[in-house]
């Protein structure tokens, strides 16, 4: 390892205390009615109705980073998945969309309840509503003082004497809140025909990000285990923290036996009222974000991930290597891996 990738691998930060894509599946028909419910478009008036209901939810106190200029950005993407070396089946499901700026991974529950069938629907159900209903600065009318971290309480910065507002933002957070309560929604159904009571049969945890068009801002949701990091200036950071009984146990002073640490207390399709926790990070050109399954950060240490992310020149051989490394180290669930960079868009 040579003397930058040393110091790269020495500046993660923590948090307090085979190509698998929906889209390759819909193209080669992968999606039948034998393992999994056809999904359609939502109508007008419940698509108003989840934006209504999003948009009305109260988000913690802002906090703002300074506002800069808007640089034109765009995000390129590469991603990868494997069943691992336990598991007979892949319940892991990922999806990204160059032209929406969107990215996402979920890692379903339920083993023959239908684990697999709930990350994809989940993954399929927000991919279709975020590209159906994308918003614009234009149609920011929800919200037209949203300003940064008014979601984010993981960023350590000083509040400023009056927030900046953020244009086209407030609209995209509701359209991820509504995305995601519709997936929740429609695994909540699933699991009702199939005769299981609130809680029990398939769910899934999901992570993702979007960036929010017209500005340089990306909307960063998750509920569950699964992660998301960045890399900026050679310091990776963790952006999401686990909804987990260990991450709990962690919060409330670490006191007594730990639990499990796969025991989460957050994922769609468990619970009617199921909402994600969502921030929002301002995006620089050059940033390297990470979205994965536990599969990945259960066998792999962060700073093992750090100096991948630090060489990373070739997006789908960096993915394929961290698959691989979470694999030799004993592969014991299925991981996903998911990267996407932030770069100068490209006119014309």
């Amino acid at each position: 390892m040579d003397s930058g990738v040393a110091a790269c691998a020495n500046r993660v930060r923590r948090p307090a205390g085979s190509e698998n894509t929906v889209a390759e599946r819909r193209r080669t028909g992968y999606f039948s009615d034998r393992c999994c419910v056809k999904l359609e478009m939502a109508r007008t008036k419940t698509v108003r109705f989840l934006l209504s209901f999003a948009t009305t939810c109260s988000f913690p106190p802002a906090m703002s980073l300074p506002m800069t200029d808007p640089v034109a950005l765009q995000l390129e993407f590469a991603g990868q998945t494997d069943v691992g070396r336990s598991r007979s089946r892949n319940e892991d499901s990922f999806d990204f969309n160059r032209e929406a700026g969107l990215a996402l991974v979920c890692d379903g529950m339920g083993g023959h309840a239908g684990g697999d069938i709930a990350s994809r629907t989940a993954v399929e159900s927000i991919v279709d509503f975020v590209y159906e209903y994308q918003p614009t600065a234009d149609d920011d009318d929800d919200d037209p003082d949203e300003t940064d971290d008014t979601v984010n309480e993981q960023l350590n910065v000083a509040p400023v004497a009056r927030p900046v507002p953020v244009p086209g933002v407030g609209r995209s957070i509701a359209t991820i809140r509504a995305a995601v309560i519709r997936a929740n929604r429609r695994l909540i159904v699933l699991n009702q025909q199939r005769g299981f009571p609130e809680g029990r049969g398939m769910g899934t945890t999901v992570v993702g990000l979007w960036l929010a068009p017209d500005t340089d801002r990306v909307v960063i949701f998750h509920a569950g285990d699964s992660r998301l990091y960045r890399l900026r200036n050679g310091e990776m950071r963790q952006l999401t923290r686990d909804h987990s009984l260990y991450q709990a146990w962690l919060d409330n002073g670490a006191h007594g036996q730990p639990p499990h640490r796969n025991i989460i207390v957050r994922a769609l399709g468990t619970s009617t009222d199921v909402e994600p926790e969502v921030s929002l990070q301002q995006v620089a050109a050059g940033d390297l974000f990470l979205l994965c399954s536990d599969g990945l950060s259960s066998m792999v240490a962060d700073d093992e991930i750090a100096p991948h992310l630090c060489q990373a020149t070739d997006l789908k051989a960096v993915a394929k290597d961290l698959v691989d490394l979470a694999n030799a180290r004993g592969g014991h669930d299925n991981v996903t891996v998911v990267l996407a960079r932030a770069v100068p868009k490209q006119q014309g």
